[in-house]
């Protein structure tokens, strides 16, 4: 399960995003610009589809809720993000943001084992409140979907991580809130950000 812990890792170093550590954005955050092309038929199309920039990551693309992009300076501990893009303008100290984590190839690819899999590492890394809750569905792939709080470094912070497997490829989508976005909240980005996304192949 060596391959597992890096996505639990993704999530202990997001604490550290605060509003001083993120900088200006990357104008290159974006690629085409097109959204309209990122939009796809998952079961979260009763929700806007997020309408902000069009990230391409390596093997899928995603729009972006309005506003956030990618810092313009690397953030420690993101290295192992394939994609990361963050709320730039957030003003409570805090920048919601989404990461994603490739791992290739996939350590597990049977959801049930997966799902607890991901419970113990969450745990593992000091994660509580972890709930799983109704599994999603991105571009057509079943995901995972697991629920947590996490405190590191004296800051508290609230995630949803999405888990798919593609093509034999684990994508590990991690939304990370303020602990006061209301879970409502969280579900309706996370929703509008899963409802753009489109494999590449």
């Amino acid at each position: 399960m060596r391959t597992l812990s890096r996505r639990a890792a993704a999530l202990t170093i997001l604490v550290t995003l605060t509003l001083s550590g993120c900088g200006g954005s990357d104008s290159g955050g974006s690629s085409d610009g097109g959204s309209d092309d990122a939009t796809s038929s998952a079961p979260q199309s009763d929700v806007d589809p997020a309408t902000g920039d069009e990230i391409s990551g390596d093997g899928y693309a995603f729009n972006a809720p309005d506003g956030w992009e990618k810092p313009s300076k690397t953030i420690p501990g993101t290295e192992q993000s394939d994609v990361f893009v963050a709320n730039l303008s957030d003003s409570d100290g805090f920048a919601d943001n989404v990461n994603v984590v490739r791992l290739d190839p996939a350590p597990l690819e049977d959801l049930d084992p997966l799902e607890t899999a991901l419970v113990k590492e969450l745990e593992g890394v000091g994660a509580e409140d972890v709930t799983i809750r109704d599994r999603s569905e991105i571009d057509g792939d079943e995901a995972v979907h697991i629920a947590s709080s996490l405190t590191q470094q004296g800051a508290s912070y609230l995630t949803e991580q999405y888990n798919a497997i593609h093509d034999g490829v684990s994508y590990v989508v991690t939304f990370s809130y303020s602990p006061d976005v209301s879970e409502a909240d969280r579900d309706e980005t996370a929703a509008s950000v899963l409802a753009t996304w489109k494999w590449a192949s």
